[in-house]
Protein backbone atom coordinates (compact mmCIF):
# COMPACT_ATOMS: atom_id res chain seq x y z
CA UNK A 1 0.00 0.00 0.00
CA UNK A 2 0.57 3.89 -0.55
CA UNK A 3 0.55 6.99 1.74
CA UNK A 4 -2.25 8.36 0.27
CA UNK A 5 -0.91 11.46 2.41
CA UNK A 6 -3.91 12.20 4.10
CA UNK A 7 -5.27 13.65 0.75
CA UNK A 8 -7.92 15.74 2.73
CA UNK A 9 -6.55 16.34 5.81
CA UNK A 10 -3.25 17.01 4.80
CA UNK A 11 -4.58 19.87 2.77
CA UNK A 12 -7.37 21.05 5.00
CA UNK A 13 -6.61 24.91 5.60
CA UNK A 14 -5.57 25.70 9.24
CA UNK A 15 -5.75 29.30 9.00
CA UNK A 16 -7.71 29.87 12.66
CA UNK A 17 -5.29 26.78 14.18
CA UNK A 18 -3.18 29.62 16.03
CA UNK A 19 -2.52 32.35 18.67
CA UNK A 20 -4.29 35.15 19.21
CA UNK A 21 -1.36 37.40 19.45
CA UNK A 22 -0.15 36.08 15.83
CA UNK A 23 -3.41 37.74 14.75
CA UNK A 24 -2.38 40.84 17.12
CA UNK A 25 0.53 41.61 15.92
CA UNK A 26 -0.39 40.87 12.56
CA UNK A 27 -2.43 44.13 12.79
CA UNK A 28 0.08 45.85 14.80
CA UNK A 29 2.26 45.17 11.51
CA UNK A 30 -0.51 46.46 9.34
CA UNK A 31 -0.80 49.87 11.32
CA UNK A 32 2.66 50.76 11.11
CA UNK A 33 3.22 49.79 7.58
CA UNK A 34 5.96 47.26 8.60
CA UNK A 35 5.97 44.43 6.05
CA UNK A 36 9.22 43.98 5.08
CA UNK A 37 11.06 40.69 4.12
CA UNK A 38 11.48 38.69 7.70
CA UNK A 39 13.41 35.31 7.78
CA UNK A 40 12.62 32.93 10.52
CA UNK A 41 13.98 29.86 12.12
CA UNK A 42 11.97 26.85 13.41
CA UNK A 43 14.45 24.75 15.70
CA UNK A 44 14.32 23.04 18.92
CA UNK A 45 16.36 24.43 22.23
CA UNK A 46 17.62 21.44 23.96
CA UNK A 47 16.93 18.17 23.86
CA UNK A 48 15.19 15.78 27.38
CA UNK A 49 17.48 14.05 29.92
CA UNK A 50 19.02 10.93 27.80
CA UNK A 51 18.40 12.15 24.49
CA UNK A 52 20.72 11.81 21.73
CA UNK A 53 19.41 13.99 18.71
CA UNK A 54 15.96 14.84 17.41
CA UNK A 55 14.26 13.20 14.44
CA UNK A 56 12.74 16.20 12.31
CA UNK A 57 9.40 15.18 11.49
CA UNK A 58 6.31 16.38 10.44
CA UNK A 59 7.93 18.98 8.02
CA UNK A 60 5.36 17.04 5.23
CA UNK A 61 2.63 18.31 7.12
CA UNK A 62 3.60 21.54 7.97
CA UNK A 63 4.49 22.96 4.46
CA UNK A 64 0.97 21.23 3.14
CA UNK A 65 -0.59 23.54 5.71
CA UNK A 66 1.28 26.59 5.07
CA UNK A 67 0.61 26.79 1.71
CA UNK A 68 -3.07 26.11 2.30
CA UNK A 69 -3.41 28.84 5.06
CA UNK A 70 -6.78 31.16 3.78
CA UNK A 71 -9.42 32.74 5.81
CA UNK A 72 -12.99 32.29 5.09
CA UNK A 73 -15.92 34.52 5.78
CA UNK A 74 -17.23 32.70 8.30
CA UNK A 75 -13.40 33.17 9.72
CA UNK A 76 -13.38 36.90 9.36
CA UNK A 77 -16.98 37.55 10.92
CA UNK A 78 -15.84 35.53 14.10
CA UNK A 79 -13.15 37.99 14.19
CA UNK A 80 -14.37 40.45 13.53
CA UNK A 81 -17.34 39.96 16.88
CA UNK A 82 -14.15 39.99 18.99
CA UNK A 83 -14.19 43.58 18.78
CA UNK A 84 -10.26 43.44 18.91
CA UNK A 85 -9.32 44.42 14.98
CA UNK A 86 -9.81 47.62 12.51
CA UNK A 87 -11.67 46.51 9.63
CA UNK A 88 -9.26 47.44 7.42
CA UNK A 89 -7.15 44.98 9.09
CA UNK A 90 -9.71 42.00 8.59
CA UNK A 91 -10.03 43.25 4.51
CA UNK A 92 -6.31 42.23 4.19
CA UNK A 93 -6.96 38.68 5.40
CA UNK A 94 -9.72 37.91 2.81
CA UNK A 95 -6.95 37.60 0.58
CA UNK A 96 -4.50 36.44 2.80
CA UNK A 97 -1.72 33.60 1.00
CA UNK A 98 1.72 32.68 2.22
CA UNK A 99 4.08 33.70 -0.78
CA UNK A 100 7.09 33.16 0.72
CA UNK A 101 9.90 30.96 0.50
CA UNK A 102 10.22 27.56 3.01
CA UNK A 103 13.93 26.06 3.63
CA UNK A 104 14.06 22.90 5.36
CA UNK A 105 15.67 19.38 6.25
CA UNK A 106 14.44 16.66 4.87
CA UNK A 107 11.87 14.56 6.73
CA UNK A 108 13.71 12.04 8.60
CA UNK A 109 16.48 14.18 9.29
CA UNK A 110 18.76 13.44 12.74
CA UNK A 111 18.88 16.90 13.87
CA UNK A 112 20.82 18.75 16.67
CA UNK A 113 19.36 21.11 19.21
CA UNK A 114 19.57 24.60 18.58
CA UNK A 115 19.90 24.30 14.84
CA UNK A 116 17.43 25.27 12.28
CA UNK A 117 15.07 22.82 10.96
CA UNK A 118 13.04 24.86 8.59
CA UNK A 119 13.29 27.97 8.14
CA UNK A 120 11.12 30.88 6.51
CA UNK A 121 11.72 34.28 4.18
CA UNK A 122 8.40 36.04 3.25
CA UNK A 123 6.65 39.20 4.13
CA UNK A 124 6.92 39.85 7.57
CA UNK A 125 3.33 39.42 7.88
CA UNK A 126 2.68 36.37 6.32
CA UNK A 127 5.59 34.85 7.82
CA UNK A 128 4.35 35.57 11.40
CA UNK A 129 1.31 34.20 10.87
CA UNK A 130 2.72 30.97 9.89
CA UNK A 131 4.61 30.39 13.59
CA UNK A 132 2.12 28.62 15.62
CA UNK A 133 0.82 26.12 12.68
CA UNK A 134 4.21 24.80 12.26
CA UNK A 135 5.10 24.46 16.05
CA UNK A 136 2.04 22.72 16.07
CA UNK A 137 2.38 20.17 13.66
CA UNK A 138 6.58 19.67 14.11
CA UNK A 139 6.67 19.48 17.94
CA UNK A 140 4.61 16.76 18.42
CA UNK A 141 5.52 14.74 15.41
CA UNK A 142 9.03 15.15 16.21
CA UNK A 143 9.07 14.05 19.26
CA UNK A 144 6.91 10.94 19.15
CA UNK A 145 9.31 9.91 15.80
CA UNK A 146 12.45 10.34 18.11
CA UNK A 147 10.50 8.39 20.81
CA UNK A 148 9.73 5.39 18.74
CA UNK A 149 13.63 5.60 17.61
CA UNK A 150 14.94 5.25 20.61
CA UNK A 151 12.17 2.12 21.90
CA UNK A 152 13.25 0.73 18.41
CA UNK A 153 17.09 1.51 19.11
CA UNK A 154 16.71 -0.41 22.37
CA UNK A 155 14.39 -3.86 21.43
CA UNK A 156 17.00 -4.37 18.43
CA UNK A 157 16.97 -7.13 16.59
CA UNK A 158 13.50 -7.54 18.03
CA UNK A 159 11.27 -5.52 16.51
CA UNK A 160 8.80 -2.57 17.76
CA UNK A 161 4.81 -2.64 16.95
CA UNK A 162 2.86 0.87 17.80
CA UNK A 163 -0.25 -0.01 20.26
CA UNK A 164 -0.71 3.52 21.16
CA UNK A 165 -4.13 4.44 19.97
CA UNK A 166 -5.97 4.31 22.69
CA UNK A 167 -4.01 6.18 25.15
CA UNK A 168 -3.19 9.46 22.49
CA UNK A 169 -4.50 12.39 23.17
CA UNK A 170 -7.76 11.68 20.75
CA UNK A 171 -7.57 11.29 17.11
CA UNK A 172 -4.85 14.04 15.61
CA UNK A 173 -2.47 12.45 17.81
CA UNK A 174 -3.12 9.05 16.95
CA UNK A 175 -2.79 9.17 13.49
CA UNK A 176 0.08 11.82 13.29
CA UNK A 177 1.80 9.95 16.13
CA UNK A 178 1.17 6.89 14.33
CA UNK A 179 2.48 8.06 11.13
CA UNK A 180 5.54 9.69 13.02
CA UNK A 181 6.51 6.00 14.99
CA UNK A 182 6.48 4.37 11.55
CA UNK A 183 9.08 6.90 10.66
CA UNK A 184 10.90 6.32 13.37
CA UNK A 185 11.48 2.43 12.81
CA UNK A 186 7.92 1.13 14.54
CA UNK A 187 7.13 -2.03 11.54
CA UNK A 188 3.18 -1.57 12.55
CA UNK A 189 0.65 -0.06 14.20
CA UNK A 190 -2.46 -1.14 15.95
CA UNK A 191 -4.57 1.69 14.03
CA UNK A 192 -6.49 0.69 11.26
CA UNK A 193 -7.24 4.34 10.32
CA UNK A 194 -3.94 4.96 10.10
CA UNK A 195 -3.18 1.62 8.34
CA UNK A 196 -5.78 2.71 5.75
CA UNK A 197 -4.78 6.49 5.24
CA UNK A 198 -0.99 5.92 5.22
CA UNK A 199 -0.28 2.34 4.00
CA UNK A 200 1.36 1.44 7.48
CA UNK A 201 1.05 -2.36 7.90
CA UNK A 202 -1.75 -2.89 11.21
CA UNK A 203 -1.01 -5.53 13.67
CA UNK A 204 -2.78 -7.21 16.47
CA UNK A 205 -4.29 -9.93 18.70
CA UNK A 206 -7.25 -10.26 21.09
CA UNK A 207 -8.13 -8.73 24.27
CA UNK A 208 -8.29 -10.85 27.38
CA UNK A 209 -12.14 -10.22 27.30
CA UNK A 210 -12.23 -12.36 24.43
CA UNK A 211 -10.40 -15.14 26.17
CA UNK A 212 -12.96 -14.48 29.07
CA UNK A 213 -15.47 -14.70 26.56
CA UNK A 214 -15.23 -18.48 26.31
CA UNK A 215 -16.01 -21.37 28.41
CA UNK A 216 -12.18 -22.33 29.13
CA UNK A 217 -8.86 -20.54 27.67
CA UNK A 218 -8.35 -23.85 25.11
CA UNK A 219 -11.84 -23.19 23.41
CA UNK A 220 -11.09 -19.38 23.08
CA UNK A 221 -7.76 -19.96 21.12
CA UNK A 222 -9.41 -22.78 19.10
CA UNK A 223 -12.30 -20.45 18.08
CA UNK A 224 -9.75 -17.50 17.39
CA UNK A 225 -7.16 -19.86 15.33
CA UNK A 226 -10.94 -20.98 13.16
CA UNK A 227 -10.99 -17.41 11.86
CA UNK A 228 -7.52 -16.60 11.58
CA UNK A 229 -5.88 -19.80 10.83
CA UNK A 230 -2.93 -17.77 9.02
CA UNK A 231 0.20 -17.37 11.71
CA UNK A 232 -2.66 -15.61 14.37
CA UNK A 233 -1.14 -14.80 17.39
CA UNK A 234 -2.46 -15.86 21.14
CA UNK A 235 -2.64 -13.84 24.36
CA UNK A 236 -1.71 -16.33 26.86
CA UNK A 237 -1.52 -14.23 30.51
CA UNK A 238 -5.71 -14.24 30.72
CA UNK A 239 -5.67 -16.62 33.83
CA UNK A 240 -2.06 -18.96 34.23
CA UNK A 241 0.37 -17.71 31.38
CA UNK A 242 2.01 -21.38 31.52
CA UNK A 243 -0.90 -23.04 31.09
CA UNK A 244 -1.58 -20.40 28.55
CA UNK A 245 1.43 -21.36 26.41
CA UNK A 246 0.66 -24.75 26.88
CA UNK A 247 -2.69 -24.65 25.73
CA UNK A 248 -1.10 -22.33 22.67
CA UNK A 249 0.69 -25.18 21.89
CA UNK A 250 -1.69 -27.58 21.47
CA UNK A 251 -3.63 -25.15 18.83
CA UNK A 252 -0.24 -24.47 17.37
CA UNK A 253 -0.30 -28.37 16.64
CA UNK A 254 -3.39 -28.30 15.68
CA UNK A 255 -2.44 -25.42 12.64
CA UNK A 256 0.03 -27.65 11.47
CA UNK A 257 -2.28 -30.38 11.22
CA UNK A 258 -3.99 -28.34 8.96
CA UNK A 259 -0.91 -27.51 7.25
CA UNK A 260 -1.10 -23.61 9.03
CA UNK A 261 1.20 -22.56 11.35
CA UNK A 262 0.84 -20.66 14.84
CA UNK A 263 2.73 -17.00 14.57
CA UNK A 264 3.35 -15.75 17.69
CA UNK A 265 2.28 -16.03 21.85
CA UNK A 266 1.44 -13.05 23.65
CA UNK A 267 2.81 -12.22 27.41
CA UNK A 268 1.25 -9.12 29.01
CA UNK A 269 2.15 -8.95 32.17
CA UNK A 270 4.02 -10.71 35.06
CA UNK A 271 7.90 -10.96 34.82
CA UNK A 272 8.16 -10.68 30.98
CA UNK A 273 11.91 -11.65 30.67
CA UNK A 274 11.81 -15.18 33.15
CA UNK A 275 7.81 -16.11 31.52
CA UNK A 276 9.32 -15.28 28.22
CA UNK A 277 12.22 -17.98 29.08
CA UNK A 278 10.02 -20.55 30.10
CA UNK A 279 7.05 -19.94 27.77
CA UNK A 280 10.41 -20.63 24.86
CA UNK A 281 10.83 -24.03 26.56
CA UNK A 282 7.20 -24.59 26.49
CA UNK A 283 6.88 -23.90 22.97
CA UNK A 284 10.20 -25.31 22.39
CA UNK A 285 9.52 -28.51 23.82
CA UNK A 286 6.57 -28.95 21.38
CA UNK A 287 7.97 -28.61 18.23
CA UNK A 288 7.22 -25.11 17.92
CA UNK A 289 10.38 -23.48 17.70
CA UNK A 290 9.19 -20.98 15.25
CA UNK A 291 6.55 -19.49 17.10
CA UNK A 292 7.63 -16.05 18.12
CA UNK A 293 7.05 -14.18 21.35
CA UNK A 294 5.83 -10.84 21.99
CA UNK A 295 5.26 -8.89 24.94
CA UNK A 296 3.37 -5.45 25.84
CA UNK A 297 2.45 -4.31 29.58
CA UNK A 298 3.54 -0.26 29.87
CA UNK A 299 7.23 -0.73 28.06
CA UNK A 300 9.43 1.78 26.93
CA UNK A 301 13.07 2.17 25.73
CA UNK A 302 14.70 1.79 29.76
CA UNK A 303 12.75 -1.53 30.49
CA UNK A 304 13.45 -3.09 27.15
CA UNK A 305 16.80 -2.78 27.91
CA UNK A 306 16.54 -3.74 31.46
CA UNK A 307 14.83 -7.26 29.45
CA UNK A 308 17.61 -7.85 26.98
CA UNK A 309 20.11 -7.66 30.31
CA UNK A 310 18.00 -10.28 31.69
CA UNK A 311 18.52 -12.55 28.57
CA UNK A 312 14.54 -12.56 27.73
CA UNK A 313 13.26 -14.47 24.81
CA UNK A 314 10.87 -11.87 23.50
CA UNK A 315 11.07 -11.49 19.78
CA UNK A 316 8.93 -8.10 19.50
CA UNK A 317 7.37 -5.31 21.64
CA UNK A 318 3.74 -3.72 21.16
CA UNK A 319 4.74 -0.32 22.94
CA UNK A 320 1.61 2.18 23.31
CA UNK A 321 1.29 4.76 26.15
CA UNK A 322 4.98 5.38 27.06
CA UNK A 323 5.44 5.71 22.63
CA UNK A 324 2.21 7.71 21.87
CA UNK A 325 3.24 9.82 24.36
CA UNK A 326 6.62 10.38 24.18
CA UNK A 327 6.43 9.28 28.48
CA UNK A 328 8.10 10.97 30.42
CA UNK A 329 8.41 14.09 27.77
CA UNK A 330 5.18 15.72 27.91
CA UNK A 331 6.30 18.04 24.95
CA UNK A 332 9.24 19.60 23.32
CA UNK A 333 10.42 23.22 23.57
CA UNK A 334 10.29 23.89 19.41
CA UNK A 335 10.60 27.89 18.88
CA UNK A 336 9.90 29.40 15.98
CA UNK A 337 12.73 32.82 15.79
CA UNK A 338 12.99 35.99 13.66
CA UNK A 339 16.74 35.87 12.69
CA UNK A 340 16.93 38.32 9.76
CA UNK A 341 14.68 41.15 8.12
CA UNK A 342 15.63 44.57 5.95
CA UNK A 343 17.48 45.78 8.75
CA UNK A 344 19.99 42.40 8.82
CA UNK A 345 20.47 40.25 11.36
CA UNK A 346 18.28 39.81 14.63
CA UNK A 347 19.61 37.91 17.66
CA UNK A 348 17.77 37.24 21.12
CA UNK A 349 20.10 37.51 24.08
CA UNK A 350 17.42 36.94 27.18
CA UNK A 351 19.09 33.74 29.12
CA UNK A 352 19.21 30.58 28.19
CA UNK A 353 16.58 31.61 25.43
CA UNK A 354 19.78 32.61 22.62
CA UNK A 355 18.70 32.57 19.30
CA UNK A 356 21.75 32.38 16.18
CA UNK A 357 20.96 35.56 13.48
CA UNK A 358 20.90 35.62 10.22
CA UNK A 359 19.64 33.32 7.49
CA UNK A 360 21.69 30.11 8.05
CA UNK A 361 22.69 26.69 6.45
CA UNK A 362 23.70 23.82 8.85
CA UNK A 363 26.32 21.61 7.49
CA UNK A 364 27.20 17.86 8.24
CA UNK A 365 30.60 16.71 8.55
CA UNK A 366 31.10 12.68 7.87
CA UNK A 367 34.17 11.42 9.96
CA UNK A 368 36.55 8.89 8.62
CA UNK A 369 34.69 6.34 10.26
CA UNK A 370 31.80 6.65 7.79
CA UNK A 371 29.93 8.47 11.04
CA UNK A 372 28.30 11.44 10.90
CA UNK A 373 30.99 13.93 13.46
CA UNK A 374 29.52 16.80 13.72
CA UNK A 375 27.51 19.91 12.38
CA UNK A 376 28.22 23.59 10.86
CA UNK A 377 25.86 26.36 12.11
CA UNK A 378 27.03 28.67 9.08
CA UNK A 379 25.52 32.26 7.49
CA UNK A 380 23.88 31.23 3.80
CA UNK A 381 26.64 31.93 1.20
CA UNK A 382 29.41 31.05 3.13
CA UNK A 383 31.98 28.71 2.08
CA UNK A 384 31.59 25.58 4.52
CA UNK A 385 32.84 21.56 4.06
CA UNK A 386 30.15 19.38 4.86
CA UNK A 387 26.38 18.31 3.71
CA UNK A 388 24.25 20.93 3.23
CA UNK A 389 21.21 20.02 5.81
CA UNK A 390 18.39 22.85 4.56
CA UNK A 391 16.78 22.53 0.78
CA UNK A 392 14.41 24.52 -0.74
CA UNK A 393 11.08 23.18 -0.46
CA UNK A 394 8.46 25.95 -1.19
CA UNK A 395 9.29 29.11 -3.51
CA UNK A 396 7.03 32.08 -4.32
CA UNK A 397 4.33 30.23 -1.24
CA UNK A 398 4.42 26.66 -4.04
CA UNK A 399 5.39 23.59 -3.27
CA UNK A 400 8.57 22.89 -5.86
CA UNK A 401 9.77 19.64 -3.79
CA UNK A 402 6.87 17.05 -3.90
CA UNK A 403 6.31 15.77 -0.94
CA UNK A 404 7.68 12.31 -0.27
CA UNK A 405 6.24 9.08 0.54
CA UNK A 406 6.32 7.29 3.91
CA UNK A 407 8.22 4.51 2.52
CA UNK A 408 10.72 6.62 1.09
CA UNK A 409 11.01 9.01 4.45
CA UNK A 410 10.91 6.11 6.76
CA UNK A 411 13.68 4.26 4.88
CA UNK A 412 15.76 7.49 4.77
CA UNK A 413 15.08 8.16 8.64
CA UNK A 414 16.54 4.79 9.60
CA UNK A 415 19.57 4.83 7.02
CA UNK A 416 20.60 8.57 8.62
CA UNK A 417 20.03 7.42 12.19
CA UNK A 418 22.56 4.34 11.31
CA UNK A 419 25.10 7.06 10.74
CA UNK A 420 24.95 9.00 13.82
CA UNK A 421 28.03 8.03 16.18
CA UNK A 422 27.35 5.20 18.32
CA UNK A 423 27.63 6.94 21.75
CA UNK A 424 24.03 9.24 20.86
CA UNK A 425 22.05 6.36 20.06
CA UNK A 426 22.15 4.49 23.28
CA UNK A 427 19.18 4.85 26.06
CA UNK A 428 21.44 6.95 28.14
CA UNK A 429 23.46 9.44 26.47
CA UNK A 430 25.70 11.87 28.63
CA UNK A 431 26.89 13.94 25.16
CA UNK A 432 23.95 14.96 22.85
CA UNK A 433 24.84 15.04 19.07
CA UNK A 434 26.07 18.41 18.43
CA UNK A 435 27.59 21.41 16.35
CA UNK A 436 30.16 24.27 15.96
CA UNK A 437 29.60 27.66 14.79
CA UNK A 438 31.24 29.37 11.71
CA UNK A 439 33.30 31.94 11.58
CA UNK A 440 30.40 34.03 10.22
CA UNK A 441 27.90 33.10 12.31
CA UNK A 442 30.46 33.58 15.49
CA UNK A 443 31.29 37.05 14.13
CA UNK A 444 27.43 38.36 13.51
CA UNK A 445 26.44 36.91 16.99
CA UNK A 446 29.43 38.85 18.45
CA UNK A 447 28.66 42.07 16.16
CA UNK A 448 24.86 42.12 17.60
CA UNK A 449 25.53 41.29 20.67
CA UNK A 450 28.07 44.08 21.30
CA UNK A 451 25.49 46.41 19.53
CA UNK A 452 22.67 45.71 21.45
CA UNK A 453 24.79 45.88 24.99
CA UNK A 454 24.35 41.98 25.83
CA UNK A 455 27.10 39.37 26.95
CA UNK A 456 27.90 36.26 24.88
CA UNK A 457 26.87 33.51 26.40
Amino acid sequence: MKENTRTTEARENRAMLTDLYQLTMNAGYFAAGKNDTATFDLFIRKLPKDWGFYIANGLEDAVDHATQVRFTADDLEYLRSQGLFREDYLETLKDFRFTGDIYAVKEGTPVAANTPILRVTGPRMEAQLLETLLLNTINFQTMVATKANRVVNAAAPAKVVDFGLRRAQEMDAAMTGARAAFVGGAVATSNVLAGKTYGIPISGTQAHSFVMSFPTELEAFRAYAEVFPNNPTLLIDTYDTLQGARNAAVVGKELEAKGKKLGAVRLDSGNLAELSQEVRGVLDNAGLQYVKIVASNDLNEYKITELKAQSARIDGYGVGTELITAKPTAAIPGVYKLVEDEGGGKIKLAAEKKSYPGRKQVYRVLGEDGKYAQDILALEGEEVAGIPLLEKIVGAGERIVARRGLQETRAYCLEEVAKMPAHVQGVVVEKPYGFVESQGVTTLVEKLTKLKGGKKT
